[in-house]
């Protein structure tokens, strides 16, 4: 019991936690044949897409053998051949050193022949250079299916381990165990070989499993095993009698379990001389106060009906069912009146489904069933009837009636499905979003998550701009090498939904045309942040405020005219405030990056380049935009964790930044290894979640004396 209570927690504690904070994912870009002014807006793209993205220009085999060899990338992005080093050199290089890299080709027009010559090559793709969203679907899709690809080999690799520990332990094991293909005796230990009365098991290969059994069972023992494989049970447990080689018998516990031997899938056979025990098996495996089945009993049967499903043929349906006002019953009338209304749901459930169909009780007010018909429709009209039924319960206790109704979410088990605890969260999931309670919602898995937001979740968005349903929050930037009289923070926006859903803008906006609404939004954000300075000024406190700008805004000529205005109207320090820009923006429009720049500071503001080393062109751009502040891009911080080299490029990067005169910040701080290695490199200032993530208020404890 004590592991079915573990093995329920954290199954609890998975389904909890809805909303964790997610990282950007770090993307490898391995470019050839393309110019810098190409690469940094597909840099920018990615990122607007919630990707971290690194870049390098590859000119020369040299350089693309040299790369291949310092780490592992995840997408060669061409175009058709302009350098001497070509695209279908670089597949052949790839192939000949057995390298998973996927490669897109961008080609200035479309063009059948050129798609048709580029997939001839061995291209998982080729794009038009100006269709930005669907290289953006098209990269999203391929990192996919590489990340399947790693995972896949993991998984063999981690099989093959387990195969050989699974042997090991069998050859070591005191239990009597042997392994038997549709035919013969594949393999088997010492106390296999014993309890039969055999001195060496090397004897016993190929020997047919009936060999081991007295005349008189063999067709017991065939029906067992044809029951076993037939109906592709994970185990069997059963007994008859066994015939040792002096011809003497004995009884036999017989225990049959799938597993593998030599990448193949075999039947593990266990033989024990005792009859089966007496045991308290069938109460472990069920719920005490409701008589179904429990979690432990209910994970292991989902495992196999998930493993069944693999093959093809075998889909069904889960649900899941929520009993709506469950924690009221609990604090109004305490824990005897919860097991009372649990009790009636389950005699409710048996009466309702055949036994066919797998019951349990999940948790105190959750429970489980395994819908064993493939039907999806019939899955969802059989939820609406338990609904009714279970609503329509007369559950009384001490007098009072109980609530009853409950939510039922649905989730479809096919050879696509994910493991356990994912099938689990998503019909939790469909539950959960019976916002009025007592109804029922099918699971619908997002397939297409590359795509661009629909166009009415797109004209939502736009609504929320336009009414400016905005919030504003602070994350704190604390010094680490660096001091100053003044705290630092990042105004980041969020857009509220109707149901005031905190959503970000960098989810959507930067894969569309929207220059109107990101003008808006952005000049929204600095107007409420040059209100509250004024309003913490008034309070005696010194912030200094980073401030990203899209390139739309900053490319608008009234910025800086409007901005100025601003600064007078509210008679604000103009050095407290910070201007970010990107900087695969800025190497795209270098000349207006260096006018607005210098615009900024004539009024005094100070500048940051953010998302530096990302770009091929990030000493360029350094130089040619004479920044406060540099913001470390994010993978590079990230990337950290795994790295000890006293000669890191890092290191080199920051110490060069340093000597320039440059304060430099390293964001996406997520835990206290990477403190230590961003404090030895010489960082000035880190930002993460950490320290402390978004917040409404600008209160972060800075220590200071």
């Amino acid at each position: 019991m004590k592991e079915a209570t573990t093995t329920s927690d954290a199954l609890l504690q998975r389904l909890s936690n809805q909303r964790q904070q997610r990282l950007r994912k770090n993307v490898q870009l391995l470019f050839l044949g393309l110019r810098p002014e190409e690469m940094d807006p597909i840099i920018s793209l990615l990122r607007g897409a919630r990707l971290a993205p690194r870049g390098r220009q590859i000119l020369t085999q040299n350089d693309f053998l040299e790369a291949l060899s310092e780490r592992s990338w995840d997408l060669l992005i061409c175009t058709p051949d302009r350098e001497d080093f070509t695209a279908k050199q670089a597949i052949q290089n790839l192939k000949r050193l057995d390298k998973d890299i996927p490669v897109i080709q961008l080609v200035t027009h479309p063009d059948s022949r050129l798609l048709l010559q580029g997939l001839k090559s061995n291209m998982q793709a080729v794009v038009p250079l100006d269709e930005k969203e669907l290289l953006l679907i098209t990269i999203r899709r391929e990192l996919e299916h590489l990340e399947n690809r790693r995972r896949m080999r993991q998984a063999e690799a981690l099989l093959n381990e387990a195969e050989k520990r699974c042997r090991l332990l069998m050859e070591r094991s005191t239990l009597a165990i042997a392994y038997f293909d549709a035919s013969q005796l594949l393999l088997a230990n010492n106390s296999f070989a014993q309890i039969f009365g055999y001195e060496d098991p090397e004897k016993l290969k190929g020997k047919p499993i009936d060999f081991f059994v007295v005349h008189e069972d063999r067709e017991e023992l065939f029906e067992q095993v044809k029951t076993f494989t037939e109906g592709r049970l994970k185990e069997l447990i059963f007994q008859l009698t066994a015939r040792r080689a002096d011809e003497s018998n004995f009884n036999a516990h017989i225990e049959l379990q799938e597993t593998r031997l030599n990448h193949q899938n075999c039947v593990q056979v266990t033989v024990r001389a005792e009859s089966l025990p007496e045991t308290s098996k069938n109460f472990a495996e069920h719920d005490p106060i409701t008589g179904l089945f429990n979690t432990e009993f209910i994970l292991r049967r989902l495992d196999e009906t998930l493993q069944a499903a693999l093959d093809g043929g075998h889909d069904c349906n889960l649900m899941y069912i929520q009993v709506d006002k469950f924690q009221k019953v609990r604090s109004e009338f305490g824990t005897d009146a919860c097991n009372h209304l649990a009790r009636d749901i389950a005699d409710t459930l048996k009466q309702e489904l055949n036994p066919v169909h797998i019951k349990a009780r999940l948790t105190d007010d959750s429970f489980l069933i395994i819908f064993r018909d493939p039907s999806a429709d019939k899955a969802v009209e059989l939820a609406r009837s338990l609904c009714k039924k279970i609503a329509d319960i007369e559950c009384i206790f001490s007098k009072s009636h109980l609530p009853t109704s409950c939510s039922i979410g649905v989730a479809t088990i096919t050879d696509a499905s994910p493991g356990t605890h994912k099938i689990i969260e998503r019909a939790h999931t469909a539950a959960e979003n019976v916002k009025a309670g007592n109804g029922v919602m099918l699971y619908v898995p997002d397939k297409s998550p590359s795509e661009a937001p629909s166009s009415t979740k797109l004209e939502n968005m736009r609504q929320a701009v336009v009414n400016q349903q905005f919030k504003l929050l602070f994350q704190p930037v604390v010094p680490l090498s660096y001091s100053s009289s003044m705290s630092h923070y990042e105004a980041l926006l969020r857009l509220l939904d109707d149901d005031d859903n905190e959503l970000s803008p960098a989810l959507f906006f930067d894969t569309i045309e929207s220059p109107e609404l990101s003008i808006m939004m952005d000049r929204w954000v600095i107007l409420e942040v040059i209100k509250r300075l004024r309003h913490e000024l008034n309070q005696n406190a010194k912030h200094r405020i980073f401030i990203s700008l899209t390139d739309r805004t900053w490319r608008d000529p009234d910025l800086l005219n409007w901005l100025a205005a601003l600064l007078r109207e509210y008679r604000i320090p103009a050095n407290h405030l910070v201007f970010q820009f990107s900087e695969s923006d800025c190497s795209i429009n270098i000349s207006q990056a260096k006018i607005i720049t210098a615009g900024l500071r004539k009024l005094n503001c100070l500048v940051c380049i953010k998302h530096h080393g990302s770009s091929p062109n990030a000493e360029q751009i350094v130089k040619q935009i004479n920044a406060d502040y540099i913001k470390i891009d994010g993978a590079l911080v990230q990337d950290l964790t795994n790295e000890d080299d006293p000669e890191s490029p890092f290191d080199a990067m920051i110490e060069k930044l340093n000597s320039a005169g440059m304060i430099t910040i390293a964001p996406l701080v997520e835990n206290p290894k990477v403190m230590g290695r961003l404090w030895k490199s010489g960082v000035g200032l880190i930002q993460g979640y950490y320290l402390q993530p978004p917040m409404d208020q600008m209160n972060y404890d800075f220590f200071e004396e």
